[in-house]
């Protein structure tokens, strides 16, 4: 066979070039925004990741913050949440503006934006289809409003104009269409309640839901 022609020593140097050379084309090239999303990640240990030491490992606190406030459903109970959704969008807007979207292929970051803007619809949207004055904000105070226009401004620069509208879509069949029915604490209608986008046409439930904001006004 041919390579049993070639001397061994210059098929060993072979070998181990073509590995090197893999190694690089494998491996994905460090950019301007690898230290910077190290940066991100050290900053929100604890919060989006984990925060790990020489000698413990504490799981996130994200998750939980998020069920909580799902649950309690006032401003107690969403206090950790938003206090956290706070600094992820501070640390964002003090990223680089070139690293914003490597940012947004991280798997917590867009986790938190999405479900920080689609929780706090469903907060202020309630259990049934609420009115177009100011009952579409439920227990939501200005700085709570303040909370959802940047998360939403920064989603719309990472993701773009498109990425919000896909997200704005998917949380109409979200949204309550109708409310719940009880009878001797026994819900009639829960098996097949239905939602927004089967009782409300798009441009109702954008008038009657948090997307209606002006946050030119909060900015």
């Amino acid at each position: 066979m041919a390579f049993q022609k070639i001397p061994r020593p210059v098929l060993v140097t072979a070998v181990l070039l073509v590995g090197v050379l893999l190694f690089f084309v494998i491996q994905k090239p460090e950019t301007v925004c690898t230290p910077q999303i190290e940066i991100f990640k050290q900053s929100q240990a604890g919060a989006l990741f984990p925060k790990v030491t020489e000698k413990s490992r504490a799981p996130a606190t994200y998750a939980r913050a998020v069920e909580s406030c799902r649950i309690a459903n006032s401003p107690g109970g969403c206090f950790e949440l938003f206090n956290l959704l706070k600094k992820v969008v501070r640390d964002l807007r003090g990223a680089p503006q070139e690293c914003l979207v490597p940012f947004g292929e991280l798997a917590q970051v867009k986790n938190a934006l999405r479900d920080g803007v689609q929780l706090m619809i469903l907060l202020a949207w309630g259990d049934k289809p609420p009115d177009k004055g100011m009952e579409k904000f439920a227990w939501l105070e200005m700085s709570d409003l303040s909370l959802y226009c940047q998360l939403r401004d920064v989603y719309e620069k990472i993701y773009g104009t498109e990425g919000w509208s896909e997200l704005r879509l998917t949380t109409y069949h979200l949204l309550p269409g109708e409310a719940a029915v009880f009878q001797d604490g026994t819900c009639l209608n829960c098996d097949y309640l239905k939602k927004a986008d089967q009782t409300l046409s798009p441009e109702e439930i954008w008038a009657r839901s948090l997307f209606s904001l002006r946050c030119e006004r909060l900015r």
